[in-house]
């Protein structure tokens, strides 16, 4: 690989940090996550087709930093089948999982898939969108939304 880029050497590693701190990690995220995504799983065609998996969750980074003092908090998009990550997205500081959810999976070919999230993902907003990318969803409901529970 080092031949075809040109490399003689191999790069020190200051060199790969400031190539790394000037990559884009979203879009990094994004053309790994695809990858990830078309590679991670054996193309079985069955009648009804499959559904396939997809978990969204948050969590927060062990020993990571914001700049602050508190964790840098991301929300991924997990396969069921193999627990790989396909795509995710940091938390901005101060916020919630909600706003990230649509970045999340608006890049992602979700026909075929189907979404699990908890109860704070029970958003209209989210449901709607699952559904025009043509996946469907399981969303946890709780108390915090009686008349839905109901």
């Amino acid at each position: 690989m080092r031949k075809r880029i040109g490399l003689d050497r191999l790069p020190r590693a200051t060199t790969l940090g400031r190539l790394l701190s000037r990559i884009d990690g979203d879009a990094l995220d994004d053309a790994v996550g695809a990858w990830l995504a078309r590679h991670s799983r054996d193309p079985v065609e069955t009648d009804p087709p499959e559904l396939v998996g997809l978990a969204v969750d948050g969590k927060a980074v062990r020993g990571s930093r914001d700049g602050g003092k508190s964790a840098i908090h991301l929300l991924a998009a997990v396969l069921h089948e193999n627990q790989t990550v396909i795509s995710q997205r940091q938390i901005a500081a101060k916020s919630n999982e909600i706003p990230a959810f649509a970045p999340l999976l608006e890049r992602l070919d979700l026909r075929g898939h189907v979404i699990t999230a908890d109860a704070m993902h029970t958003q209209t907003d989210h449901a709607e969108q699952i559904t025009a990318q043509g996946a469907h969803y399981i969303l946890a409901v709780k108390g915090n939304q009686k008349k839905l529970r109901r």
